[in-house]
């Protein structure tokens, strides 16, 4: 093969055939670099807008009235202010795995109803709305608690029994702390963050709140209890609260209110019959102050109360008196104005009288006899001027005096004597 490359009679050049093949190879291989140059490049490209989605996937929007905290690898970051609990708006995070965001609703109220101190209900009769008539005793199912019993206010330890049903209304006021203390599991695909949350902190919500319930309604009657006394949601609601700050929670307690409270169902018809006689017993108390508050309005007017307090004090002063005099209305007033008239009059008439006697004095040191005839004709004048008949007698003569002379006034009949006598 050598010796026809060297001296063949082909008649080809084998140069030429070197170069073409050489040539070819060069062709082929800026082709192949051509080729990969354009994938890499679109390589690039692809990866760039990779990138780009990758990032731009790091766009969230927090909703109104929600508040969002950023785990960057488990841990609370804060954004590029600072701020660790985002407000609503746009934000940016690394996208999953290495940001998860956590959004929790702040000012919409959240409510649950607290029913652990009800007697038991099957399911058919919660559907039904039907209850079955309770049995003679407590079920052990039975929820309830106690209260203090009215004898037990001296010390006592009679307590009662009650069923009872509360409404608990709360928001999540720092979501920082909500998220650090009370746990919740991350939300899958289609759930409400609102029920995630309450499948965690229901449960717990609701032991704190029992205990509240338990540790209040002891210290009231069971009156009190079934009223519905205001200050015994104040103190379940303080007492909640309380509970919920020592472990940071986060929550903030809107209102705790009791939706039924009630009696054993095996004593209805006990109950009944207090009911009614007590509210017999508050109508006629009520018609009775009523009453009194009527009479002492009209007797001296809407400050008598007051008015009596202060004249009963011993350190009351006639100043304080007066004052306290002029306080008062009604027949009070009257009966006041009345005395003082009286007194001006009796003071006026001594005053007058006692002038009188000063004169008269004066008139007797000078002429005794006269005075005393003067004094003796004027008192005869008034009481003759008063007598309606009038007899003068000359001295020395008998003078008799017939009782009944009024003509008008008939004398009494004897009694007819019997037929015997």
């Amino acid at each position: 093969m050598a010796e026809h490359e060297k001296g063949c009679g082909c008649g080809h050049s084998h140069d030429d055939e070197g170069i073409d093949e050489k040539i070819a190879t060069d062709v082929a291989t800026k082709s192949l670099s051509d080729a990969l140059q354009v994938s890499f490049m679109v390589l690039k490209i692809i990866m760039a807008v990779l990138v780009v989605f990758f990032i731009a996937s790091g766009v969230f929007t927090v909703k109104a009235g929600e508040q969002a905290i950023v785990l960057h690898f488990g841990q609370i970051r804060g954004d590029a202010s600072g701020a660790r609990v985002l407000d609503s708006g746009l934000h940016w995070a690394w996208p999953s795995p290495i940001d998860e965001i956590i959004t929790i609703p702040v000012t919409q109220q959240q409510v649950l109803e607290v029913d652990s101190f009800w007697y038991f209900l099957s399911q058919r009769e919660k559907d039904s709305g039907n209850e079955n008539p309770p049995s003679a005793d407590l079920s052990p199912q039975d929820g309830y608690c106690l209260t203090r019993s009215d004898s037990a206010q001296g010390g006592g330890s009679d307590y009662s029994i009650v069923h009872s049903k509360w409404k608990l209304t709360y928001t999540i006021a720092d979501v920082e702390l909500f998220f650090r203390n009370i746990y919740y599991r991350a939300k899958k695909p289609g759930e409400r963050i609102l029920d995630v949350i309450g499948e965690d902190v229901n449960p717990l919500l609701t032991t704190l709140t029992d205990d509240a319930v338990v540790s209040t309604l002891v210290n009231y009657s069971i009156d009190e209890a079934i009223e519905h006394s205001s200050m015994i949601s104040v103190d379940v609601e303080k007492k909640l609260q309380a509970k919920l700050d020592a472990i940071s929670s986060g929550i903030i307690v809107e209102s705790v209110q009791p939706q039924r409270i009630t009696w054993p169902r095996q004593v209805n018809d006990v109950f009944d019959a207090s009911n009614q006689v007590r509210q017999e017993s508050r109508t006629i108390v009520n018609a009775a102050k009523a009453y009194a508050e009527q009479k002492m309005n009209k007797t001296g007017g809407v400050d008598a109360e007051d008015v009596l307090r202060g004249l009963t004090k011993e350190s009351v002063t006639d100043q304080e008196k007066e004052r306290l005099y002029s306080l008062l209305a009604g027949d009070a007033q009257s009966r006041i104005a009345e005395a003082r008239a009286y007194r001006t009059e009796v003071v006026e008439s001594a005053k007058a009288n006692a002038e009188y006697l000063g004169h008269i004095v004066e008139e007797f040191r000078k002429r005794p006899e006269f005075v005393l005839r003067d004094i003796y004709l004027q008192m005869i004048r008034e009481v003759m001027g008063n007598a309606s008949e009038k007899m003068f007698a000359e001295q020395g003569e008998e003078l008799r005096i017939l009782i009944n002379r009024d003509p008008t006034i008939k004398k009494p009949r004897k009694k007819k004597e019997d037929a015997s006598k």
